[in-house]
C-alpha cells in the first residue's frame, strides 16, 4: 500500500495516524481526508499538502516546531475553505517554552504579518517542493535545491525579494562576491523561477515572480568571452597531456587520454563503458542522455592493442578498471579532477578541459571536409537539416566510420612535417622514374 494512502471504495484517501501520547491533546487518532479521485497518480500529487500540514500540527502539539511554524500553520488553517475552530487555533499558538515566549514578543510584528497574510514566509514550503522533483536526476535536483537555499538565505520572506532587491543581490554577492558567471547566475535564476511558480500554483502565494532582466546581458568585453570560451586539443597537446600521465604512471589516465583523443567520446562515456559494450573493432555507447546518443564508435587503428589489453587486465566489468562511483552514479568524476590536476601542472587553463578532446576531433574532421552527417553520427549529435536528420534512417557504413575514425592524426606536428618531407621525396623519385621510362621510349 502506497505511503500515507488508503483505498475506500471507490477513492483514495490521505491518512496520517498521531502518536498515542498526543492523541488526547490533538481530539483524535488519525488525521483522514478525500482526495476525490480513483486515480493513484493523482492521489499521490494531493496528499503531499495535506501530509505536510498534518505533520506540523503533530509537531505542534509535540511542542518541537518554532513560533513561526505554528504561524504558518494556522495561516494554512485560517485561509482554508473550512473554518477553523478558535479554540484549536489557539492551542496551536500558544509558546511552548520560555523561549519561545521571548522570541514571539521580540518577532510579534513580523508574525502578525505571516498570521494575517502580510507576509508570506519562502523556507517553509522547500520540503514539500522537494518531493515534488523525483522527476530530475539526482545531481540537477540537489543543485536545484542547493540554489534555492543560497536565496532564502538572503530572502525569507516573499515581499523582500523586490526585483530590485534581487538584481543587487545577482550582482553584488553571486557575481562580485562569489565569482559566479553570468550563465551560472541564469541557471539559479531559472531554478528560482520554478520554486516561486509552484508556490504560486501550490501554496496561495499572490505575489508575481521578482527575476525578471535580473541578471546582467554582460560582465565582461567580448574580448574577455572569446578569451573563455572553450578551445580544442591539437596534436602537440595530446602528446604533452599523454607522456605527462605516463611519466605519473598514471596508466588509467593514460589509457583515458587515449580513448578520448581517438573516440571523440565524452569521459563519462569512456568511464561507465563496459566490457561487452566494447568488442574488437568497435565500442557500443548504449547509456547515452539522448536517442542519436547512443550509437557505435569504430576503433581507430591506433587503439585496437590497447583495447584489446585493457579488456584482458579489467577485474571488474568495466574497459577502465578500477574506477569508482560518486553519490551520483558517475564512474568519472575522480579521474576527471586527476586529468583537471595534470592538465593545470602542464599550464593548460579553465578553457581546456577533457572535453577539449572531443572538440579536438570535431576540428580534425571539419579541416579534412568530412560531411557533418558523418562526424555528427560518430559524435552522437542530431542532425538538425531536413534530409539526413528527419528522413533518413541516419544507420551510415560501418567502413565509412571507420576510415573517418582513421583520419584522425594526433602525432606531433614535426611528424607530420618529417612524413610530409618523406612523401614529397617519395614522389620525387617515383617523378625520376617516370622520366626515365619516357626517355627510354
Amino acid at each position: 500500500m502506497p505511503q500515507y494512502l488508503q483505498k475506500r471504495r471507490q477513492g483514495w484517501y490521505c491518512v496520517v495516524e498521531v502518536p498515542r501520547s498526543l492523541r488526547v491533546k490533538l481530539g483524535k487518532p488519525r488525521f483522514i481526508q478525500s482526495l476525490q479521485t480513483d486515480s493513484l497518480k493523482v492521489a499521490e500529487v494531493r496528499k503531499h499538502a495535506f501530509v505536510a500540514q498534518w505533520k506540523a500540527e503533530i509537531e505542534a502539539a509535540r511542542g518541537s516546531s518554532t513560533n513561526l511554524d505554528r504561524v504558518v500553520l494556522v495561516r494554512q488553517k485560517m485561509t482554508a475553505k473550512v473554518k477553523p475552530d478558535p479554540t484549536e487555533l489557539a492551542l496551536i499558538l500558544s509558546p511552548q517554552s520560555k523561549e519561545d515566549l521571548k522570541e514571539l514578543e521580540q518577532n510579534r510584528h513580523e508574525l502578525l504579518a505571516v498570521l494575517h497574510g502580510k507576509k508570506f514566509p519562502l523556507k517553509h514550503h522547500l520540503s514539500d517542493y522537494e518531493k515534488t522533483l523525483n522527476h530530475l536526476e539526482a545531481k540537477s535536483k540537489d543543485m536545484r535545491m542547493s540554489d534555492i537555499k543560497r536565496f532564502l538565505k538572503k530572502f525569507k520572506c516573499a515581499e523582500d525579494a523586490t526585483n530590485r532587491e534581487v538584481k543587487d543581490w545577482v550582482e553584488q554577492t553571486l557575481i562580485a562576491e562569489d565569482g559566479l558567471s553570468v550563465a551560472t547566475c541564469r541557471r539559479i535564476v531559472s531554478n528560482l523561477r520554478q520554486y516561486w511558480k509552484y508556490l504560486v500554483d501550490k501554496k496561495d502565494l499572490k505575489l508575481s515572480e521578482p527575476f525578471k532582466d535580473v541578471v546582467p546581458a554582460r560582465t565582461m568585453t567580448r574580448k574577455q568571452e572569446v578569451a573563455q570560451r572553450r578551445r580544442h586539443f591539437e596534436p602537440d597537446d595530446y602528446q604533452k597531456l599523454l607522456e605527462a600521465s605516463q611519466e605519473k604512471e598514471d596508466a588509467q589516465l593514460s589509457n583515458l587520454i587515449q580513448l578520448g583523443a581517438f573516440t571523440g567520446c565524452r569521459i563519462e562515456e569512456l568511464c561507465s563503458l563496459k566490457l561487452e559494450s566494447a568488442k574488437d573493432d568497435r565500442i557500443l555507447i548504449e547509456d547515452a542522455k539522448t536517442e542519436t546518443g547512443w550509437r557505435t564508435v569504430p576503433l581507430h587503428d591506433d587503439l585496437i592493442d590497447l583495447v584489446a589489453s585493457m579488456k584482458k587486465e579489467s577485474k571488474d566489468g568495466y574497459l577502465i578498471s578500477g574506477l569508482s562511483y560518486n553519490k551520483y552514479g558517475d564512474r568519472s568524476n575522480a579521474i576527471g579532477k586527476r586529468f583537471g590536476k595534470l592538465k593545470l601542472k602542464l599550464g593548460y587553463g579553465s578553457n581546456l578541459v577533457f572535453h577539449s578532446f572531443r572538440k579536438g576531433v570535431t576540428t580534425q574532421w571539419e579541416r579534412l571536409g568530412i560531411a557533418e552527417n558523418v562526424s555528427a553520427n560518430l559524435l552522437g549529435h542530431d542532425i538538425p537539416t531536413m534530409t539526413y536528420g528527419l528522413y533518413s534512417g541516419n544507420k551510415l557504413d560501418f567502413a565509412l566510420l571507420k576510415e573517418t575514425i582513421n583520419k584522425l592524426k594526433w602525432q606531433k606536428t614535426a611528424l607530420h612535417i618529417r612524413n610530409s618531407s618523406h612523401d614529397q621525396t617519395d614522389n620525387l623519385e617515383s617523378l625520376r622514374f617516370l622520366n626515365g621510362l619516357i626517355r627510354v621510349q
